[in-house]
């Protein structure tokens, strides 16, 4: 019956993964015109968390290339929810602002991820707190096990 009940649980965590990346690859367009991927979102709530970011410092806090987030930046800029402009503190530094469009869906993503908490939140209120222990001890190894897999094939990649 244990082998089951394991089965069962790590088939509706795929199934969750699953649903979750297919979010991931749906885009949205935030109540305006414009549809946006989701890492094209996140990009936009960096610029919005520290306005007047430059390419390099978005780059760190993505986890990319400065390459890809000036890609990334032409696109958004493109489409008129970033602008670029001299830094203010000093004159050899580009930074990246939000114009209002860009404020608009940073704004509608904010609005979104706290509702997204609440109800995941939701999920979970009335359940007994060594219940709740166990899933964050759960959801953290599982975390470790998929680092660990992604840092294996990336070494065999290499």
């Amino acid at each position: 019956m244990k082998k089951e009940m394991l089965a069962e649980l790590s088939d509706v965590f795929l199934r969750i993964v699953n649903r979750y990346n297919e979010i991931e690859k749906t885009p949205f367009a935030y109540g305006t015109d414009t549809q946006l991927h989701v890492s094209e979102v996140h990009t936009i709530e960096m610029i919005g968390n520290k306005p007047n970011i430059n390419v390099t410092r978005l780059a760190l806090m993505q986890g990319i290339t400065k390459g890809a987030v000036s890609k990334r930046i032409q696109n958004l800029r493109n489409r008129g929810l970033v602008n670029k402009a001299i830094s203010p503190v000093t004159e050899n530094e580009v930074v990246i602002t939000l114009t209002d469009k860009g404020n608009q869906v940073f704004q509608a993503h904010q609005r979104y991820s706290k509702e997204l908490n609440k109800s995941i939140a939701q999920i979970y209120t009335g359940l007994p707190d060594e219940i709740l222990n166990d899933l964050e001890k759960v959801g953290n190894d599982t975390e470790q096990l998929f680092i660990k897999i992604l840092e294996e094939r990336k070494e065999s990649a290499e």
